[in-house]
């Protein structure tokens, strides 16, 4: 699907990094930017030379939330709603668990809504020291359910509950003591702290990665037994794999 709204490069060595592309309108995105966002991070990281997928955007901002469109846009009934604007998010947020490459998020500026759900649901996120974060739909009463699924395993219900209702923007130390992301740099050594992590990332193995994230998924919503022999499978798998794969 083609869309101005993100670019694709494929660097560094085992990388792909998609990069949201409307600065001016805070890279928000459409239904339809959304929908091939989603698909577009799939289809990379399930590419056997990649092993991880860099999600980032340009300009002061990381991301503003999702464009409405124009006044008068918005689906006129529930079915429509649910197939135009929910379907296209949570289809999203799926992609990015379902992407067998690792997901790397990197923050600056404002996190917003949708945008911040979506580096909350990235399998890694590193943000600036001055990135800011906030689920503010409670402004005009609207429940922000959507973006409470894509963090809920990551955000301990009561900080998540309080952060939705009071429409509290959380600064990066704050985010990254509740659980929304995995590291905190600084705003000038925010390109190097990414350049730090794919280096401990890149150079083991796809199969492993894949396998740690496919443990992270669903590990945690089994039973402890359950969880226990899952991971022993996947181990074996991995071991029992050439390493080219």
């Amino acid at each position: 699907m083609a869309t101005d709204a993100f670019t694709v490069e494929m660097r560094p060595l085992h990388v792909a990094t998609v990069t949201l592309n409307r600065p001016a309108t805070g890279n928000r995105l459409f239904a339809a930017d959304v929908v091939a966002l989603g698909q577009t991070i799939r289809e990379l990281g399930n590419r056997p030379d990649i092993k991880v997928v860099v999600l980032r955007g340009a300009g002061e901002n990381f991301c503003l939330g999702r464009d409405p469109g124009p006044p008068g846009a918005a689906p006129q009934s529930a079915l429509a709603m649910r197939g135009g604007i929910a379907d296209p998010i949570l289809g999203l947020y799926a992609d990015l668990r379902g992407a067998a490459a690792l997901v790397l998020a990197v923050v600056q500026g404002q996190a917003r809504g949708f945008g911040c759900a979506m580096a909350g649901v990235a399998d890694l996120t590193i943000a600036a020291d001055t990135a800011r974060f906030s689920l503010p739909e409670m402004d005009g009463n609207l429940p922000p359910t959507l973006a409470i699924s894509a963090v809920l395993d990551k955000i301990p219900p009561k900080r998540l509950l309080h952060m939705v209702t009071t429409r509290a923007e959380i600064d990066a130390r704050d985010a990254l003591g509740m659980g929304l992301i995995s590291e905190v740099a600084p705003a000038a050594g925010l390109d190097a702290a990414l350049a730090a992590t794919l280096a401990k990332l890149t150079d083991r193995r796809r199969a492993a990665l894949a396998a740690l994230k496919e443990y992270m998924n669903i590990a945690p919503h089994i039973d402890i037994s359950a969880q226990a022999r899952f991971g022993a499978s996947l181990m074996s798998v991995v071991l029992a794999s050439p390493d080219g794969e």
